[in-house]
């Protein structure tokens, strides 16, 4: 594929490349998209598949982690596509590059599942996640790519349940398909044996136990994930990242342990940062902050930090906007500020509503019609709870 092309050339985009990765792995995001337009721009790039798909998945990974989700969607929605066709798959299977192939096409879905959760398209994510899982695992069989795929599609069931507040539905609907799949892909990574498999799925599964109250075996499982960090294997965003999850899904599941794991939080806000964390990452982080600020007793510094993440991430991140909101609201309930709280859990369950999530809008509904029982508002309280019921029924 490189016929025509001289070292020198090849060696002067591998250069420019190295210097667009260094950029994004440093946090200079716009600069970081300005080397990779521009590499991508070069002609002769074309004749080199490897580096034109480096600086592809590059410029959109410096994108998301500028919080540029519509932007990341629509380039990786159009590479993924022209990784699908007939031709491209010929090419690579002649080509030797099969496996190569297939790996970057696991990457590009894991990307796309991943935004589009983060922008507040639940349907969108299911859809690319599952249709991805299952034309990769035919297509490679079980590789550490395809576990974390099916992991990102794991975290998108995980914003579709309410795994707290509806353990009734435990045994059937999304709450089955994350089960089954969760215990699908541990198989899978302990067969495969390869540490970036296994952390994925401990986490995910660490979270899964936290949300379900069981404190004490989502710890064991987050230690699980952080030995194999500890062993070698080199990820610093992934552990920071692991971090923050950890100690904030911990302070949820039992929040005795706040002042034990509030030092965790505030380790991992700092190695985000040097890291290079997208804007996503670093706002999740801050919530689980806000979190802890309300059992901490500051619920005035957790609308503070909630606040923040709402004003840096823009319209665009959904997902972060919706859980600000229940942030914000149960530190107004605890100051007593019952209206402020109300409007909060009526902008929680709208969003949810129009993410699909019919398990916590509900909840959201269910909590705004307590609210509003409460403060002598029956009609108002009826009224939230139909909302709750229809949205369940729908």
């Amino acid at each position: 594929m490189t016929d025509g092309l001289d070292p020198h050339t090849i060696a002067g985009l591998r250069a420019e490349a190295a210097k667009a990765g260094g950029a994004l792995a440093e946090g200079r995001f716009p600069e970081a998209r300005d080397r990779y337009a521009a590499l991508l721009r070069q002609p002769s790039l074309g004749m080199v598949p490897d580096l034109w798909r480096q600086a592809e998945l590059g410029q959109a990974q410096a994108a998301e982690r500028e919080g540029d989700l519509p932007q990341v969607i629509s380039r990786v929605t159009r590479l993924l596509d022209s990784h699908l066709d007939e031709s491209s798959e010929t090419l690579a299977r002649s080509s030797g590059h099969w496996t190569q192939f297939v790996d970057y096409r696991v990457r590009l879905a894991t990307v796309l599942c991943r935004c589009h959760l983060e922008a507040g398209d639940i349907s969108a994510s299911v859809a690319v996640g599952e249709s991805a899982l299952d034309r990769e695992i035919g297509a490679a069989g079980w590789t550490s790519s395809v576990i974390e795929l099916g992991c990102a599609l794991i975290a998108t069931y995980g914003e579709q349940v309410d795994l707290h507040s509806h353990p009734e539905e435990a045994g059937h609907g999304s709450h089955l398909r994350l089960h089954l799949l969760l215990s699908e892909l541990t198989s899978a990574a302990i067969e495969l044996g390869e540490p970036r498999g296994r952390i994925s799925v401990a986490w995910q599964n660490g979270i899964a136990a936290a949300r379900s109250g069981l404190a004490p075996t989502a710890r064991g499982l987050f230690e699980q994930a952080l030995s194999l960090y500890g062993a070698g294997y080199h990820d610093p965003l992934g552990l920071a990242r692991l971090r923050a999850t950890m100690a904030g899904e911990l302070i949820r599941a039992d929040p005795a342990t706040v002042e034990e794991l509030f030092p965790v939080l505030t380790r991992a806000q700092t190695e985000l940062a040097e890291a290079a964390a997208g804007i996503v990452d670093r706002g999740f982080c801050a919530l689980a902050l806000a979190r802890a600020d309300i059992v901490r007793g500051d619920p005035h510094q957790a609308i503070d930090r909630a606040n923040e993440v709402v004003k840096a991430v823009g319209e665009t991140a959904a997902l972060l906007h919706v859980h600000a909101s229940e942030v914000i609201a149960e530190a107004h309930l605890r100051l007593g500020e019952t209206w402020e709280a109300e409007q909060a859990l009526v902008a929680a369950a709208e969003r949810w509503e129009t993410m699909s999530s019919r398990e916590r809008a509900s909840t959201m509904w269910m909590r705004v019609a307590d609210l509003r029982m409460r403060g002598d508002d029956p009609e108002g309280g009826r009224a939230a709870l139909d909302r709750a019921l229809a949205v369940m029924a729908v």
